[in-house]
């Protein structure tokens, strides 16, 4: 039986990013290459002053389930629904009453509380990426494969603590990572290949498999890192606004390694 589709989009905020029309066509592909009926697109625009299920295209959404038999509710992405993982959480229980499946097209498969994309990075890297440090705290926080700490200085002055900005050269690798990826090579064998042209890893480490493929759930490893699309989270795992400046990995070269990640993972489960 076609499973019957409802798409949900909204634009995360503080971007033009990621746009509720492109979402939608992503979702129109991503439904009628698994042979899904679409049968509703429902949109809001960012409301930072609503309640999550006070949001027009919530309630519409809502107010069809009850009306129409559903099977999968499709968002680009969870911070899509929502940049507040508990009203993601409690979405999915809802949905799950109702025995309605979430999917999203940039992870390539169902949502569900166990695989929430989140990082695991150890540091708050809103306070990483902001312009000043509190002047009690003078540490100098990691940067980040493909980030470096900026020498600018301030109107008075004074040395910027702790801002990023992308580090070119480390950048173009980032993307030829992700590119070998997509087009089919191991985590493993990209790995050799860059310690074999001499090109140092983070903290100036050789290259190994899980520096590259790190864990999909956590959101760690370079293949995993929301930041490299300029999507910013905090230490909490909750996303924290987009940050266009960061962004190394075009939206395109995201969904592809998605894609393979997917590929991936049922060839490996056909294997047993």
């Amino acid at each position: 039986m076609t499973k019957k589709v409802v798409s949900y989009a909204r634009a995360a905020r503080k971007t033009g990013e990621g746009s509720v029309v492109e979402q939608i066509e992503r979702g129109k592909a991503f439904a009628a290459a698994r042979g899904w009926a679409l049968v509703g697109c429902f949109t809001d625009a960012e409301n930072n002053d609503a309640l999550f299920k006070a949001r027009p295209g919530i309630r519409s959404l809502c107010a069809y389930m009850d009306r129409e038999p559903v099977d999968i509710v499709l968002c680009d992405a969870p911070l899509n629904v929502s940049d507040n993982r508990t009203h993601v959480t409690r979405f999915l229980n809802e949905l799950g009453r109702r025995e309605i499946e979430l999917w999203s097209t940039a992870m390539t498969e169902r949502v569900t509380p166990h695989n929430l994309p989140h990082i695991d990075h150890g540091i708050d890297q809103a306070k990483a990426t902001s312009a000043h440090c509190p002047e009690n705290d003078q540490r100098v926080r990691p940067a980040g494969y493909g980030y470096k700490l900026s020498s600018g200085i301030d109107a008075a002055g004074r040395r910027i603590v702790g801002y990023r900005v992308v580090h070119p050269e480390q950048a173009e690798v980032i993307r030829r990572i992700f590119r070998l990826y997509a087009a089919g090579r191991s985590p493993r064998d990209i790995a050799s290949t860059l310690n074999a042209e001499g090109i140092e890893g983070p903290d100036s480490r050789p290259w190994c498999e899980e520096a590259i493929a790190g864990n999909r759930a956590r959101g760690t490893g370079i293949l995993n890192n929301t930041l490299y699309v300029g999507m910013r989270q905090n230490a909490d795992g909750e996303f924290d606004g987009y940050v266009p400046a960061l962004r190394i990995v075009s939206d395109e070269l995201w969904h592809r390694v998605r894609q393979q990640q997917a590929n991936v993972r049922r060839r490996y489960s056909r294997s047993w």
